[in-house]
This record gives C-alpha cells, structure tokens and sequence, in this order.
C-alpha cells in the first residue's frame, strides 16, 4: 500500500512539473492560416499546403512524426532550421531486415548505442548521419546487388536522405502562381517573386523561426497566407480558398477511414439480427448501414470534387469506391429482398467488406497511399471509367460472396458435430433464379432454410460478379487493343483476372454435377476470392507490369 502511494504521489509530481513547463516554440506556431488558404504546385497538381506537407513527409519519415510535430510545421522546420535535425533519427526504414542489418553494423562501429539502436529496431528511425558513415554506405552498396529482397529499400532510403535535404524542400515549395494566371505555365519558388511586401514578410518571418520570435513569426505567416494567394486572385491556375479548405478538411479527417466504425456496429446489430430474427435490431441495424452508406458517398463525392476526377486511379481510391459500390448494391437489393428470408443478410456481408476495406486503407497508409496525385497519361480515356468500374465492382462483390460462403461454412461445420446432413443443404433453385422463381402460393423457393438461404446469396453473388468479370476483361481487351496495339498481352494482372474468371467458370460447372453443392460452391467462392485478393495485393506491390499504376 505504501509503495502504490509513493507511485502515485511521484506520477502526480511528474504530471504537475510537466503542466508548470512553458510551451514550445513548435506548440505555440500556427500554420493554420497556410494550411487552409496557401496552395502547392506538385506532382502535376495543385494542393493545400498542409495537403502538400502530408504527402511530402512520408517519403522521409513514413507514417511518423518528428517529437509530435504536424507536417506543415516539420516541413517548414527542416527547411528554416536544418541544424535542428543533425544527428536526430527522422529518416525511416521500412523493411525490418534492412533494419537489422544496419543496427549491426552501427554497433560494431559505437558499441555505446544500445539504447538509440533498441529504439530504431522498434520505430524504423535513424539520423542521416548514421546512415551516410562508411560501415554502413558500404552495407547499403553491398545489399543493393540483391535486387529481389532490399534494392527497392535502399533506394527509398536515399530518396528519403535527398527529399529531406534543406536544397530539395526549398526547390519543391513552389508557391507562386505563374503571371499569365494559366494553368499550363510553371509555378515557382520564393526566390522568383517580385512583389517586395511577400520578400519582407518571407525574411521577417524566416529570421523570427530561426530565433524562436513565436509572436513575429506567427503574425508573418498570417500577413504571407493573404499575400501570396492575392498572386493567383482572378485566374484559373490558383483554386478557390473553399476548396482548399475542404482538401486540409479532407485529410485532416483521415480521409473518411473511420467510417469503418459506423459499418461495425451495424455489422453487429445486422447479425444479431440475422440469426435471432430480432426485428427491432434489424431495424436500428438498417439505420446504422444506411448511415454508413451516406457517410460513404460523402467520402468519395468529397474525394472526387478535391482531385477534380473520378476516385478510381489508383489502389487507395480503387478500393474505397469499390466498397462504396458494394454497398450501395446492398443497400438496392435489400428493398427487393426485405420481405424474403434472406433480409439482412447481403447488407451484413457488405458492411463487413466495406469496413475491411477500409481498415485496410486506414492501417497501411504506406502502401495505401491516399494522398491525391494526377492520372497517369494512359488513363486518360473513356474506358477507364467503363473498364475499371466494371473490375473493381466484380471485385466487391467477388469479396461479399466470400463472406456468405464464410457464413455457410461456419454453418456446417456447426451442422457436422451435431450429425446434422447436409448434402441438401443447397439453394435448388440457384442465384438470380432463387430472387424470382416462387413456389405455388407465392413462397420464396428459399423457404426459410438457413443453408438454402446462405447459399443462394453466395450464388447470387457469384453469378453477378462472373458476368461482371467477364465484361470487364473484355472491356479491357478493347482498351488495350485501343491504347497498346493488342487485345491481350499476358500481363500479370491480365492473367490473374482470367484465372478468377476461370474459377467461376469451374464454380457454376461444378454445381451442376456435385451433389454437395452448397459446400462446393462456398469452398470455390473462397478460392475466387483469394485469387483475386493476390492479383489486387500482391501482383500489384510486387511484380512490374503494364498495370503498375493501377
């Protein structure tokens, strides 16, 4: 007892001794007014600055934060006072093997650095002096032969080393809108500008950083956030400070991910539910999903207004309108199936897709990139919003049937230790048919037979997503043949996406011959969906290919 009071009195000292401590010059700076109202010329677009400084940052310090820091104020740091981050760890390595390697070599060089090594094993970051000493270039020259396990690593590390360079971070902040006001001509950088009132402010502001002045320095930001938007008032290369705001707004809100939680509580409801027939939960639940649903829209209308294209060009925006998609089509055939036994079922599997997708995107920024970038030259084309939509849209609901197959699965193998049989445990009359046959008086075929019910969802599924698939394909044929000279290339994901397309082809030939064909059926909607999952994940972050951008 008395050492519980001696812990809390010292963890109430530390707290008070903590709270007396003045903020910092980093806590008391306000970059609001830049992030909000100052635009970025990058990557072949226009953007907030904050935007600008959140994409720009994880190339030097993947999804961390220098001591708590935002971007906006660490960009603006390093660029002003570049002596602050001599000898700090602020450079990231990614690939924990690569990490290792380099912690050993650095012990062997100061066997004292124990503790600074323990801390990069677990946070992947290190000071560029650390990796610029001799042991440990000539590491990096050796590992860099091996192509296939850390050349794309290292590579990454020494963009990191350049983009974090005070030369680099001045040459990318091109803030000043070109004269003629065209959205074809160049932007530039401070050093190009003119206008003596923006070079007075920029010096004044710029020495009060450096001498830690809060007050002088938070008042010139200010005078620089109307000055030098006044350069592009009136012309169409300078965007409107609405939707600049809406763009830091965007990504300040973490890009919409965390609607991933109004999709978990109606997953819970909706399953409850589904199994108890409760239907008061059922409905509380539908609320939850449509609400979800809504928020989701929100999120790609948002997205596709700031970017000023269609959300469908690369794997971040791929996979969260996807799911949107997904949902909606559940939120549509529920009003079909509502009155039959299987209410509640397609939008409990979308939800628990949409909120897989977008955790997915949540937890793996990195790879995920969400910040918004130009499409590449050979998108620009009809077919992309016709063949890509029609993938992508197979893809979710390739997903969906995955989870109904799950759940019919789970099923049986409750069913098994019973003795239950379940060798009739099958929709018989199929997928789409299952929606509009009936029996005399108006029955669903279904009835009210969970297994029949799980399985002639599966089937619905597979039957919508196989034809989609296959329109898709073709439609990409015809793009290819219009874009590259040939219908089909044997490119890796050209490949991957006829393998799906074949094991759906197998699926519906099987089911006719097996008599077991509710097992059949869920087994192989799994096998589609892990093949498609390869050929989205892995032939995408590991294997070049003409879809590369994608």
């Amino acid at each position: 007892m008395k050492k519980m009071i001696t812990s809390l009195f010292l963890l109430v000292l530390t707290a008070s001794s903590l709270a007396s401590q003045p903020p910092t010059f980093e806590e008391q700076v306000d970059m609001a007014p830049w992030g909000d109202q100052v635009a970025v010329f990058t990557e072949g677009r226009v953007k907030s600055y904050e935007t600008f400084a959140r994409s720009y940052m994880p190339f030097i310090m993947g999804t961390k934060k220098f001591e708590g820091q935002s971007a906006a104020f660490t960009y603006f740091d390093m660029m002003l006072r570049p002596n602050r981050y001599i000898d700090s760890d602020f450079i990231y390595v990614k690939h924990k093997g690569l990490r290792a390697s380099i912690a050993s070599k650095l012990h062997t060089v100061d066997p004292t650095s124990n503790d600074r090594l323990a801390r990069f094993m677990e946070t992947g970051l290190i000071s560029r002096e650390s990796l610029q000493t001799p042991a440990v270039q000539s590491l990096l020259i050796r590992l860099r032969r091996d192509n296939r396990r850390y050349a794309n690593s290292i590579e990454v590390i020494d963009a990191a080393i350049r983009a974090s360079d005070p030369r680099n971070l001045w040459s990318s902040f091109r803030i000043i809108p070109p004269k003629s006001g065209s959205n074809a001509d160049p932007w530039n950088t401070l050093d190009t500008v003119e206008n003596e009132n923006i070079i007075d402010s920029w010096k004044r502001m710029a020495e009060a950083w450096k001498t830690g002045d809060v007050e002088i320095a938070n008042q010139e930001i200010l005078v620089l956030s109307k000055l030098i938007p006044a350069l592009g008032a009136g012309t169409s290369a300078y965007p409107k400070a609405g939707k600049l705001k809406l763009e830091s707004m965007y990504f300040r809100l973490g890009n919409l991910t965390l609607i991933w939680l109004v999709y978990l509580v109606s997953v819970v409801l909706l399953l409850m539910a589904f199994v108890y027939r409760f239907k008061n939960i059922g409905r509380v639940g539908m609320t939850f999903f449509y609400l979800a649903v809504l928020l989701n829209i929100i999120a790609v209308i948002w997205r596709w207004y700031v970017s000023g294209r269609y959300p469908n060009t690369n794997m971040f925006e791929s996979i969260t309108t996807s799911a949107c998609m997904g949902a909606l089509f559940a939120v549509l055939i529920e009003f079909y199936l509502r009155k039959t036994a299987m209410k509640y079922l397609l939008p409990l599997a979308a939800a628990i897709t949409a909120m897989v997708a977008l955790l997915a995107v949540r937890l793996y920024p990195l790879e995920l990139n969400p910040h918004i970038s130009n499409k590449m030259p050979v998108l620009h084309d009809v077919w992309l919003y016709i063949h890509v939509n029609f993938i992508i849209f197979s893809y979710c609901l390739i997903f969906v049937a995955s989870v109904t197959g799950v759940f019919y699965l789970i099923r049986r193998g409750v069913q098994k230790i019973k003795g239950v049989n379940g060798t009739n445990d099958f929709a018989k009359a199929g997928g789409v048919a299952s929606l509009v046959e009936k029996r005399k008086g108006g029955k669903p075929v279904l009835g009210n037979n969970i297994g029949a019910v799980l399985d002639g969802a599966t089937m619905i599924l597979v039957e919508l997503s196989f034809i989609l698939l296959w329109a898709g394909i073709v439609m990409g044929a015809i793009w290819a043949d219009h874009s590259w000279g040939r219908p089909w290339g044997w490119d890796p994901k050209e490949v991957f996406a006829l393998n799906t397309f074949v094991i759906f082809v197998v699926l519906i030939h099987t089911r006719m011959k097996v008599k077991d064909k509710g097992l059949w059926t869920a087994w192989l909607a799994l096998l589609g969906c892990a093949v498609m999952l390869f050929n989205w994940i892995i032939i995408n972050f590991t294997i070049s290919g003409l879809h590369s951008y994608a």
